[in-house]
């Protein structure tokens, strides 16, 4: 059928299957925090972290075919994304000067993909252990975290003392940090 035929770009390459594509783009969009974080390390202060990273993904989208599922996506994209800084980085090298060289920036690179590893996982140990509080103790700590928020307004909503929700919430975030170490460790392990 003509339907099942891949459908093809602007170069003449075939395009993922719906499923394959679906499953890029999970991917590409659940990196985009991490790559941004690398990237920005990079390129800062002399570039563009947004464009920068607007390019990644499009030759992360371009490679799709290329990512074949063994190793670790975000390893894969960080390498990308470092070589996207490179192009980035001839287009502005001959606009302005740029202070790091080509070395110094290499081995930046690789040291900021274990960091941006592990601060994914310590996000998904964080997120993890969120869920396992009470729906109070979530709701506390998400009125005081929230952009704005402070232990004030935390306790004026719901009705106590700034200095008990200041204890409360030391509480909590003792607790919190018990279950990351926890699920850290089990990750090491």
């Amino acid at each position: 059928m003509a339907d099942e035929k891949p459908s093809t770009g602007n170069a003449g390459r075939s395009m993922p299957s719906p499923d394959v594509a679906e499953e890029m783009v999970a991917r590409i969009a659940a990196a985009q925090r991490p790559l941004f974080s690398y990237i920005r390390t990079l390129v800062a202060p002399w570039g563009s972290p947004e464009d920068v990273l607007q390019e990644v993904n499009l030759v992360l989208w371009r490679k799709a075919s290329e990512f074949d599922g063994r190793g670790e996506f975000l390893t894969w994209a960080c390498r990308i994304a470092y070589l996207q800084v490179l192009a980035h980085r001839k287009v502005v090298n001959r606009t302005r000067f740029v202070a790091l060289d080509d070395g110094i920036l290499a081995d930046l690179s690789q040291r900021l993909i274990d960091r941006v590893r592990d601060t994914d996982i310590r996000l998904d140990a964080l997120r993890a252990c969120l869920e396992l509080l009470a729906p109070a103790a979530r709701r506390l700590i998400a009125q005081r975290y929230e952009e704005g928020g402070s232990v004030r307004a935390a306790a004026e909503s719901v009705g106590r003392a700034p200095e008990s929700v200041r204890v409360t919430l030391h509480r909590i975030r003792k607790t919190l940090l018990a279950c990351m170490q926890g699920r850290l460790a089990e990750g090491n392990a």
